[in-house]
């Protein structure tokens, strides 16, 4: 993620509909999404690792570990269902895994974010508890799902 990718990401994260399940109410401003690029590249690289998702170009997203090891991820509506959250949720458990010694990931989602619900359980994470009033947005509660994904469970599915 760079400066320079303020707008695209402002896309994103200006979105009411992809912001629909995010801890966050979305961007009302491009200089919102700034400064959250500037927090993301001084945050600590040992306890996170953020990264603009780019397709043809153009930056449609982001996906990372917000805290080791839980991800969390953004796709621009218009890059939904096409499998490029899937491509990029992948090559970030491998970086997890390979690159930085993790022995599991952990998801926090939604119950009513089915498509994130879906893409984790496609990916081979599994359930792992639920709870109601886990944060609250804009006035309203949320629910969470906690999900996890071995590295031993993950690299026994790629081996066959």
């Amino acid at each position: 993620m760079q400066a320079r990718d303020r707008d695209d990401l402002f896309a994103v994260f200006g979105n009411t509909e992809v912001m629909a399940y995010w801890s966050t109410l979305p961007h009302a401003t491009a200089e919102e999404t700034a400064q959250l690029i500037e927090q993301t590249l001084a945050a600590d690289r040992e306890t996170t690792a953020e990264f603009a998702i780019e397709y043809a170009g153009r930056v449609i997203g982001k996906a990372g570990f917000w805290q080791m090891p839980e991800i969390g991820y953004l796709l621009h509506r218009d890059y939904w269902r096409r499998g490029i959250g899937y491509e990029a949720l992948e090559a970030l458990i491998v970086y997890g895994f390979d690159q930085r010694g993790l022995s599991q990931i952990t998801a926090d989602v939604d119950p009513d974010n089915i498509a994130s619900v879906k893409l984790l359980t496609k990916l081979g994470f599994v359930e792992t508890d639920r709870a109601a009033k886990t944060f609250q947005i804009g006035g309203k509660w949320c629910d969470s799902i906690y999900f996890a994904l071995q590295r031993d469970s993950w690299q026994q599915a790629k081996a066959t």
